[in-house]
């Protein structure tokens, strides 16, 4: 048997008594609160990132509608979580255009030559750098759909038929610190546009080309809304643009993201379509 000294014996019963007087206090203290005085901590909900996959592609690339279908195949597994963008730059050897279609854009010109992909097709998902193998796209962006955001962003559209004028307006709402700057990026792209593609040795001549980039409302690399930001910030803006007559405006969307100016980083997107169902 072993047997305690007095001095530890002591020890317990003042540790016990402090004990008790600590939980007679908390008691206490719980029956003086009125029940609508009382905090309940909530944590900030995390916001969905949308991902945005900027796909670079040609009518000349012949597998390229591969791709397309693998990012449209997610898309409908994913409803509303990911967001594609076709980009046809210019004056490479795949993107050339066939026939009169013409697909390429100064601004698929720019992202090109500075990730300047092995081969097409290639996906920069959320602006890291591209893939061109497609059997590694699914997990990349899968990976990407699961991480959380520093904002939510959306987008609202007006257009008029009249005169063909496209206001957007931007709305980013910070929950976390985020202390980098970040660009706001606004894209018109079009969709259902038939034309000639390349798939293997054939040509199909009434392929369906979608999420076609036509050109920015913001620059090649977008505008700097700020250089740092902190929960509860709240940013909103419009740009305003003239569709190209040859453009169906039934037909295009916009799509916006913020994305870090030095490591091209996307953080967040969103999408709307030019013209409203109910128009």
């Amino acid at each position: 048997m072993t047997i305690l000294s007095s001095n530890i014996m002591k020890s317990l019963k003042g540790t016990a008594i402090i004990a008790l007087a600590v939980t007679g206090s908390i008691l206490s203290s719980c029956d003086n609160v009125d029940e609508a005085d009382r905090f309940i901590k909530v944590e900030r909900p995390t916001i969905s990132r949308k991902v945005l996959i900027q796909e670079f592609t040609g009518q000349g690339c012949i597998n390229c509608p591969q791709g397309a279908a693998l990012v449209h195949s997610l898309q409908s597994q994913y409803p509303g979580s990911i967001i594609a963008v076709n980009l046809h730059p210019e004056n490479t050897q795949y993107t050339r255009p066939l026939g009169k279609l013409q697909l390429t854009s100064p601004e698929a010109t720019v992202y090109y030559t500075y990730y300047h992909p092995s081969s097409l097709p290639a996906a920069c998902i959320d602006g890291n750098q591209p893939i061109s193998n497609v059997a590694l796209w699914t997990n990349a962006i899968l990976n990407a759909v699961s991480m959380a955001s520093a904002a939510d962003l959306d987008i609202e559209t007006e257009y008029s038929k009249d005169t063909r004028e496209l206001k957007v307006t931007y709305n980013a709402n910070f929950n976390s610190i985020y202390d980098s700057p970040l660009n706001i990026n606004i894209w018109v792209m079009e969709n259902n546009i038939v034309g000639p593609q390349y798939s293997g040795s054939n040509i199909i001549f009434d392929y369906v080309h979608n999420h076609v980039l036509r050109t920015s409302l913001t620059g090649d690399w977008g505008v700097t809304i700020a250089n740092s930001f902190i929960p509860d910030n709240n940013f909103k803006n419009s740009f305003t643009i003239t569709l190209d007559e040859s453009w169906v405006a039934e037909n295009c969307e916009v799509i916006a993201f913020l994305q870090n100016p030095s490591s091209k980083i996307v953080e967040q997107s969103a999408e709307a379509p030019v013209v409203a169902e109910n128009e």
